[in-house]
């Protein structure tokens, strides 16, 4: 079976899935050493005889909807014809509508299903290439059932047909700090990003459409008098108030969630597996599939609830006891998650693809 990842979109997508994306096709280039990229640059880490550099890369302005429509559908299928590929691995929904072989598509949100005026034409092409995940040699890849349940209900792609893969995490990276040195590098982190420590962490988007930072906030504020902590918002730019901090972006992310005291989280899954990776206790909101990457190992909220988030907020600040217990679960729990477990799950949904494809053909040629 020959792999090849469609990674031509590489540059013009957002910094989420372009860590996925290269830290994927680093693994799956281990799992599999004949594994071809599509790529229009070098990866590091990635032997140069597995990239095959894109001749035109897709652009990314207003005209993409159009840009990518012809290279998916024209360049991608003639280099792989003439790579002799016989699966495609995209992560991102970026494949051919064309019929051409068996491939399996990452699908990481429905977003632009459901707020098409947030994205415009790139929404539109999104639409479109949903509509075309309904046949029978393309497997989708999702990483919760929440949204497997999603694409049931707002698609038409087969139950059969969709992959439930892990999230990836390295847990180089992410980790706890040394208690020996924990307390002063937590100072001193802080002192850089001009917060009191210690601190509860908060992320958050700057359009996040469901009041959850407010929830936030509010929670804190009912508490705040009784604790020595500040709270970090970090995604919103707005001025700081008593004891609570804006940053648009913080660039050493391993840090702050090491020395975060608590995080809370609403919006992404990513956050709950490095927060828990680096021994930070975590509760998270029970909306979308957060609940999915906690398990046991944290506490959950109703995002309109502040009075009940505070009660939440102040337990493992105030019961150490309780704090122990919940860093030991959510370093058990996480210890499951990694890139390379991640890439095993897309190989074995690459293989799938590629054998049900050849059954079929062996069946109709019979």
């Amino acid at each position: 079976m020959k792999l090849v990842v469609n990674a031509s979109y590489s540059g013009v997508k957002t910094a989420a899935l372009e860590l996925f994306t290269r830290e994927v096709v680093r693994w799956l280039c281990r799992i599999d050493e004949n594994t071809l990229v599509f790529s229009p640059v070098n990866i590091p880490g990635i032997d140069e005889s597995n990239i095959v550099i894109t001749s035109e890369p897709p652009g990314a302005s207003a005209v993409s909807y159009f840009s990518n429509l012809m290279f998916n559908n024209t360049i991608l299928p003639y280099q792989l014809a003439w790579h002799k590929a016989d699966v495609l691995f995209c992560p991102t929904t970026e494949f051919p509508f064309i019929d051409i072989l068996p491939m399996s598509v990452m699908v990481h949100d429905l977003e632009p299903l459901f707020y098409p005026e947030r994205f415009g034409l790139e929404g539109e092409y999104f639409r479109t290439a949903v509509g075309h995940l309904n046949r029978q040699d393309i497997r989708a890849l999702v990483m919760s059932n929440f949204l497997k349940e999603q694409l049931l209900n707002n698609t038409s792609v087969y139950l059969s047909n969709i992959d439930i893969i892990g999230p990836g995490l390295d847990p180089s990276i992410y980790k706890p700090a040394a208690d020996d040195v924990k307390t002063e590098l937590k100072k001193e982190f802080a002192a850089r990003l001009g917060i009191f420590s210690p601190y509860i962490l908060f992320c958050t988007q700057p359009d996040a459409p469901d009041g959850s930072c407010d929830t936030v906030i509010a929670a804190f504020n009912n508490i705040k008098s009784r604790i020595r902590h500040s709270l970090l918002i970090v995604g919103q730019d707005r001025e700081p108030s008593n004891k609570i901090k804006y940053l648009s972006s913080v660039e050493d992310m391993p840090s702050l969630f090491a020395y975060a005291d608590l995080l809370i989280e609403t919006s992404t899954a990513a956050n709950i597996l490095k927060a828990l990776a680096c021994g930070t206790p975590v509760i998270v909101s029970n909306t979308g599939a957060l609940t999915e990457f906690i398990s046991d190992a944290g506490m959950v909220f109703n995002p309109a609830d502040s009075v009940f988030l505070s009660k939440l907020m102040l337990m493992p600040i105030v019961n150490k006891t309780l704090r122990k217990e919940m860093i030991a679960k959510g370093l058990q729990f996480v210890s499951r998650f990694s890139w390379e477990k991640t890439a095993e799950d897309i190989y074995a949904s690459c293989t799938a693809a590629y054998t049900a494809s050849y059954d079929r053909r062996r069946k109709t040629h019979k």
